[in-house]
């Protein structure tokens, strides 16, 4: 017992001390006190140890603490943590730099001022605070990219913070990747262009694997060759296979060669790969891997078929520049003569050798009519482009006309790197032309003006306005016995006795302003100034007289007169047809008098007038509603072969009164009453149909041309009539021409030209019909883009026999060739006509010798029916 609780006892309770029982209960008491005191000490050395192991893990903890406060703080990636709990969020310096925060906020701020601050540098701040809510919801880790408004971009990482399983915030991390962006933009850019190069370059990359003995394409190659969707791996075989016989066994060898020796492999190959033919060269060499020994040829191939194209088209090209029919020069910046062909030799009359230097001296001469040949020069230098006539005064080149087209060639950065000079020789074409003027405006029989020119002057000065201060009369005579000379003593005779006239008018009027030939025995004099009655009578009776006077032809006296009538313009009539009118229906009064008179005009005249030509055109409009009118065809044929090429289309009048009228009665008056635009759609329309049925009748198609009137050709109205008929069949594209008289042409040329031009690209052909009769400049008939001339028949009639009319005939062609257009002969009646014209180069013929205009059904029946 615990000496204690011994004395303790024996104190207190001393009548027990000695009882057993009691002393037993103080001694298990004792002992239970004992144990309790060790349990005690026992709690107090636990309590001890713990408090001993917690402020060991409070020191760890704070060391840890300090530690990650020490790294968050001064780590170079910005960080922040947010705190749900606290809506706020703690950050570092590298995040208070990132979005410029102050530092008076000692690295804390809340989540509304901190969302404030971060959406000024949003490019998108709605966006973001609704990928905010969107990831509020999330428990995991995520990450993403942000653009900022000031070009930059951010990274950043996501972490979550839970205690007992809830999230209490997050810590976020970000890092600018602006750099990283752009230096991985370029290099996409660089492998962007990389590949526009090999694309631009038609190249391609492949690879052959040593071991496995395979290629691998790379897929700019597998496009190159239109392999894109057949994989990236082929056999050596297979590739191999691709080469053309004549290269495969050279290549295998270079292979062979490399892959032993290390040499490197340079071919130039023909591919044939699934049908297709390509013309590549082939480079490689071997490449040595990390662990020192090769494992693989690498190369790239290059598609060089365009190039090999563009040395055949230079080829071709010069064989053009060298072989063609016009002189060819080219320059370089200074005007020294690189190059040029025979034919720039011939035209200046210089040998090959000579010509590089002599070529200068000729063109220092060179001259226009507006131009030095030094302006020329400094015109293109301006312009680059300069074209025209040019003229010599170089003794070997004074009969030499030129036309010279000169041109500037300038590089990228706009300079001068040579000249382009092409010259054609139109010495001959001028000629023909000056013939052709001559032809246009003079009587070949008589060398007055021709009815043309007379008509031109006429117009010209009724639409003066000084035709009141200077009025016109107008003598308009018809020879009286002409055709009795002419049947008795013959067309040669006639002829003459027309020149005669020509001259003995010349005599006995000289002051006249024109004196000029109508046609066949009719001549015109017009007088300009102011004449009493009295006056215009003596002129008159002086022509009559003249006229009267014996003739000497081929030394037989012969004696005429003349029947007159005279009209005074303006006070009779103020228009050229009018005029031409009245005089005639005078002239008729006259011959009804008796002959060898003259008669003024009278307004009375009319009433006697006949009214058939007012009656004419009223039918017109009638036969064109009521399907009176039909359409003839006569073949134009090939003068080598006299094979049919072509048809014309000619327009019949069946009347019902009178029969059967041809276009030379009643064409003039539909012009005249513009029913002739009518009667053009009709002939146009009636030819696209009976194309139609023909070639529903399966038989071959011919091109038919139609003729268009003078009315017509300057109105746009005449493209929406092809445009409509070739939108209803367009088949006849290139299978319907339009032909036109010069005269109609040179009324407005620059308007026909217009019109014309729309018409080709619709792919409607022009031709220049009767050709010769009137006068068509040579620059206007180069703008027009016609395709053929068309010899009038008049020059075809004495080609045989008249040596006039075969140098004319002989000069169409030359013109019409020199302008690369073809030549159409109207009004061939015999073989011998036939023949001198192929001799002379005419391309196509026409005319009663061949076949005379026929139906359709005939057309059908003799020439597009197998025979």
């Amino acid at each position: 017992m615990h000496k204690k609780l011994e004395e303790l006892l024996h104190k207190f309770f001393p009548e027990h001390s000695d009882q057993d029982n009691f002393y037993d209960f103080i001694q298990a008491l004792d002992t239970l006190i004992s144990e309790k005191d060790d349990e005690i000490v026992l709690l107090e050395r636990s309590v001890d140890l713990a408090s001993d192991v917690l402020q060991e893990r409070e020191s760890f903890a704070i060391s840890h603490l300090e530690l990650f406060e020490a790294t968050f703080f001064s780590a170079s990636e910005a960080l922040v943590l947010v705190d749900f709990e606290k809506n706020a969020l703690v950050f570092n310096d590298a995040f208070g730099d990132l979005w410029q925060l102050p530092d008076s906020l000692g690295g804390e701020i809340s989540m509304s001022g901190f969302l404030d601050i971060f959406g000024t540098f949003l490019e998108n701040p709605e966006n973001f605070l609704q990928f905010l809510q969107r990831s509020h919801a999330q428990t995991e880790a995520f990450s993403g990219e942000l653009l900022l408004n000031d070009g930059r971009w951010i990274r950043y990482n996501v972490r979550p913070r839970k205690r007992h399983g809830k999230l209490i915030g997050r810590l976020w991390s970000l890092l600018d990747i602006t750099e990283e962006r752009r230096t991985r933009h370029s290099i996409e850019a660089i492998q962007s262009e990389l590949s526009s190069a090999h694309e631009m370059a038609k190249m391609g990359a492949w690879q052959f694997n040593l071991d496995a003995s395979d290629f691998t394409l790379s897929p700019e190659l597998l496009a190159l060759i239109g392999l894109s969707e057949q994989g990236a791996q082929w056999s050596f075989d297979k590739v191999m296979a691709w080469v053309a016989v004549e290269h495969r066994g050279d290549l295998i060898k270079q292979f062979s060669k490399c892959r032993a020796r290390g040499t490197t492999i340079t071919a130039e190959l023909q591919l044939y790969v699934n049908g297709e033919s390509y013309h590549v060269i082939l480079r490689g060499g071997l490449e040595v891997a990390s662990h020192g020994e090769p494992d693989r040829i690498v190369g790239v191939l290059q598609d060089i078929s365009d190039l090999r194209t563009s040395e055949h088209l230079v080829k071709v090209s010069s064989h053009f520049f060298q072989s063609s029919m016009q002189g060819n020069v080219l320059m370089d910046r200074l005007r020294n003569i690189i190059d040029f062909n025979e034919v720039a030799s011939d035209i200046f009359k210089l040998s090959m050798d000579e010509f590089p230097q002599g070529i200068n001296d000729r063109l220092k001469t060179a001259w226009t009519q507006d131009m030095s040949i030094n302006e020329i020069w400094r015109y293109v230098v301006e312009h680059n482009h300069w074209a025209g006539e040019v003229y010599f005064t170089a003794p070997a080149m004074l009969e030499k006309t030129l036309w010279l087209s000169l041109e500037a060639l300038r590089d990228d950065q706009g300079r001068i790197t040579n000249f382009i000079a092409i010259f054609n020789d139109i010495t001959e074409s001028k000629n023909a032309q000056e013939k052709l003027h001559r032809m246009a405006y003079f009587d070949s029989q008589t060398a007055l003006p021709n009815r043309f020119q007379f008509e031109q002057f006429l117009s010209q000065k009724l639409s003066s306005r000084a035709i009141r201060r200077n009025p016109l009369t107008l003598y308009y005579l018809d020879l009286d016995r002409f055709k009795f000379v002419n049947d008795s003593l013959g067309h040669h005779a006639g002829d003459r006795l027309l020149y005669l006239v020509g001259e003995r008018l010349k005599e006995v009027v000289p002051q006249a302003a024109l004196i000029a030939r109508q046609g066949g025995d009719e001549f015109v004099v017009l007088w300009v100034g102011v004449l009493s009655d009295e006056e215009k009578a003596a002129i008159g009776q002086a022509i009559i007289d003249g006229l009267s006077r014996v003739f000497s032809v081929l030394n037989t006296q012969v004696y005429i007169g003349a029947s007159m009538g005279i009209v005074s313009l303006p006070s009779d009539a103020v228009d050229l047809v009018s005029a031409m009118r009245y005089a005639d229906i005078s002239l008729y009064e006259a011959k009804k008098s008796g002959k060898g008179c003259f008669v003024f005009w009278h307004r009375q005249f009319l009433e006697n007038a006949t009214p058939e030509r007012i009656q004419i055109e009223s039918d017109l409009r009638d036969a064109i509603t009521k399907n009176q009118l039909l359409v003839h065809y006569q073949p134009k044929v090939e003068s080598d072969s006299g094979k049919v090429t072509g048809l014309e289309a000619l327009v019949r009048w069946q009347h019902p009164r009178l029969g059967l009228i041809y276009p030379d009665r009643f064409i003039s008056i539909a012009e005249e009453s513009n029913v002739i635009l009518e009667l053009d759609r009709w002939v146009v329309n009636s030819v696209a149909k009976q194309q139609q049925t023909w070639k529903d009748m399966g038989l071959p198609l011919l091109p038919i041309s139609v003729n268009i009137s003078a009315a017509h050709v300057t109105r746009m109205e005449l493209v929406n009539v092809f445009e409509d008929v070739l939108g209803r069949y367009p088949f006849l594209a290139n299978c319907i021409d339009i032909e036109l008289t010069e005269t109609a042409i040179m009324a407005d040329p620059d308007k026909a030209t217009e019109v014309l031009n729309k018409l080709l690209k619709m792919g409607v052909k022009a031709s220049v019909d009767d050709f010769g009769s009137g006068y068509t400049s040579l620059g206007y008939l180069k703008k027009l883009n016609a395709n053929t001339l068309k010899i009038d028949r008049s020059f075809i009639d004495g080609i045989t026999a008249d040596d006039y009319d075969r140098d004319v005939a002989r000069a169409i062609i030359a013109l019409a060739t020199s302008l690369s257009m073809d030549v159409v002969a109207e009004g061939v009646e015999t073989k011998e006509q036939w023949e001198l014209l192929r001799s002379f180069g005419c391309k196509y013929l026409q005319g009663y010798f061949f076949a005379r205009p026929c139906s359709a059904q005939d057309i059908v029946k003799h020439f597009l029916l197998p025979q």
